[in-house]
């Protein structure tokens, strides 16, 4: 819903649209349940008075606009609860929608068992919260049929549905502890976990990869310049710039641009590498977006990777996050992505030179590493041996 204040806000005005509602209708429900957007209602008034309350109900705002389902079968669908009408009573047990496959997570799927008998104790208890002891053990036996059907042994079901009744000070303990996150490799991570475990770190495992991961999306590709996450600006000179943005990295762009033509070196460290001296023309078509990255700190660690990874930026050093130098030899083996030179419309694109060309311009490899040292012995001994003064000044 955007914001995290979105829902607080969107609770605090349906909160006051029920108070004016129901106080101006001149028919009020027996009974009013209201959770985010679905509401419970007990009415007792008949159904033509009903249908005049839905109405006066979607003429209060023109943005709030309710739709009305009535009891079937006297049982009536609210949430995961399905409600049985039994004489002046309610019932209650599990609703399930008439699409439900019982397809939950497979006992040969590549997660931690915690996970997997998580969520047979997750289904279990919510079984022992809505459903009421006549409906309990039925419940039950639908869940022991679902999760056989889905790999898992009779023995394991068992384990996962016994009642458990940590004591208070587990959970203290629980709160206290320090937490791991670490992708889940077996026999490898699991194991680390339990070192962890003995040093009071709780380990959660996450999966490697996902299908949708492998699968891809089949949507249209969005256009890279309205994504938001890490980039890299090359320059005419060989160096690149690596940034990031919340914003789309279109809109960043149009500022960087904007710096540099109105020479506002202060807020854009691109803006003051192109005015500086030597020639340089910022390629703002070859822009790339490195990676799409969600959240403050997740962006500013992976800028503070790419920049480690690009030796040749200009990126202002005070700007830009610390890293461990424990990550130096992983980054430095990792592939850089390529650079993608554009030239502007109509203009030729430079020859590429020829070997001979290369010879002449680069200059030779030393043959020996630089020792002062060295050189001055080798001189001295050269001046020993009749050499001339000029020719061992041009040794050295």
């Amino acid at each position: 819903m955007g914001s995290p204040l979105s829902p607080v806000i969107a609770n605090l005005f349906m909160e006051q649209f029920e108070e004016r509602a129901i106080e101006t209708s001149k028919h009020k429900p027996t009974t009013w349940f209201r959770y985010v957007d679905d509401t419970f209602v007990v009415w007792s008034a008949g159904m033509d008075k009903l249908n005049d309350f839905l109405r006066h109900l979607n003429s209060q705002h023109p943005s709030i606009q309710f739709t009305m389902e009535t009891e079937k079968d006297q049982q009536l669908p609210f949430l995961d609860v399905l409600v049985r009408k039994r004489g002046n009573k309610l019932g209650h047990t599990v609703y399930r929608k008439p699409t439900h496959t019982d397809r939950y997570l497979h006992a040969l799927s590549n997660h931690h068992q915690s996970q997997k008998y998580g969520v047979i104790r997750t289904l279990t208890e919510r079984a022992r919260r809505i459903c009421e002891p006549e409906n309990l053990q039925s419940e039950l036996e639908h869940l022991r049929t679902a999760f056989e059907a889905n790999g898992y042994s009779r023995r394991d079901i068992e384990r996962s549905m016994c009642v458990r009744t940590p004591a208070r000070k587990e959970i203290e303990e629980r709160s206290t502890i320090s937490q791991a996150y670490l992708p889940y490799i077996p026999r490898v991570t699991d194991r680390i976990g339990r070192i962890l475990r003995r040093h009071d770190v709780r380990t959660i495992f996450k999966p490697t990869q996902k299908i949708h991961q492998i699968i891809g999306s089949v949507k249209d590709k969005r256009d890279p310049l309205s994504a938001a996450g890490v980039y890299r600006i090359p320059c005419s000179c060989g160096k690149v710039y690596i940034g990031t943005t919340k914003r789309s990295m279109g809109t960043r762009l149009k500022e960087h641009k904007a710096s540099c033509r109105l020479g506002q070196t202060e807020k854009s460290a691109v803006a003051e590498h192109a005015l500086s001296e030597g020639d340089h023309e910022i390629n703002f078509e070859g822009c790339t977006l490195l990676a799409s990255v969600n959240g403050f700190q997740n962006r500013l660690v992976r800028e503070a990777i790419e920049i480690r990874k690009h030796s040749n930026n200009f990126n202002r050093k005070e700007e830009t996050l610390s890293l461990n130098p424990i990550w130096n030899h992983i980054i430095r083996n990792t592939r850089v992505m390529p650079l993608d030179i554009k030239t502007p419309t109509g203009a030729e694109r430079a020859p590429l030179p020829t070997a001979t060309e290369v010879e002449q311009t680069t200059p030779p490899m030393p043959r020996y590493k630089y020792n002062l040292r060295t050189r001055i012995r080798q001189s001295t001994s050269r001046i020993r041996n009749g050499t001339t003064s000029e020719e061992a000044r041009h040794s050295c």
